[in-house]
């Protein structure tokens, strides 16, 4: 799932913005460069806002919203930024690959302690807010399940435009490596016609993950 997800990050990344800009940030922000910081959060603020509010379609509790997940995921990873904990984000794609994952961890751990909350109501337990693991090993496995609730997003958002299924199985097919002539091929379908839904799935995808 992980190697689907670099697939799929890839993808996207190919229309982000200049590049050098963010290395240039992040080694600011390193040095304690509170400019940095501003202009990290004013590139990343809106996408991280919408990241978190496509994860909180399902949250019923009125005290935490997706401007609360957003700023404390970008204090986290301000914090562990300037501890040293993460020296490989040192690019555009590895600190986009922090704050989503730090964004979702965030997200599940709200859902957790909610679920907690309410099966513990009876016995007056109470979640600590100490034991919440804010941040994760980005490269280990449970960065799996974020990658696969993200993923499962996105391929929701296909179907709601296309409920016949067709762009998900291009999009699918696309991060297989399949080229444009092989899915058409695949589907019985003219190139042409791939290429445009190929260019509408990444309209979607953006719409999600970037700004």
């Amino acid at each position: 799932m992980l190697k689907v997800f670099h697939k799929l990050e890839f993808w996207i990344f190919q229309v982000t913005a200049e590049p050098g800009s963010i290395t240039q940030w992040l080694e600011r922000l390193q040095s304690g460069d509170t400019e940095a910081a501003k202009e990290i959060w004013s590139r990343y603020y809106p996408r991280v806002l919408r990241l978190a509010a496509t994860q909180l379609i399902k949250n019923d509790d009125p005290s935490i919203d997706e401007e609360d997940v957003a700023q404390s995921t970008f204090r986290t990873v301000y914090l562990a930024v300037l501890d040293g904990k993460y020296p490989e984000v040192e690019d555009r794609r590895g600190l986009w690959r922090l704050l989503l994952v730090s964004t979702l961890n965030r997200v599940r751990n709200h859902y957790r302690d909610r679920n907690t909350l309410k099966r513990s109501v009876n016995t007056q337990d109470s979640v600590d807010p100490s034991r919440r693991r804010l941040m994760m090993d980005i490269s280990g496995p449970e960065v799996q399940a974020e990658m696969a609730d993200l993923i499962e997003t996105l391929f929701r958002r296909l179907d709601q435009e296309d409920p016949t299924g067709e762009l998900r199985k291009i999009a699918l097919l696309q991060l297989e490596e399949h080229s444009a002539t092989s899915i058409a091929s695949k589907l019985k379908r003219r190139k042409n016609h791939v290429l445009q839904r190929i260019r509408w799935i990444r309209i979607l995808f953006e719409e999600i993950l970037l700004p």
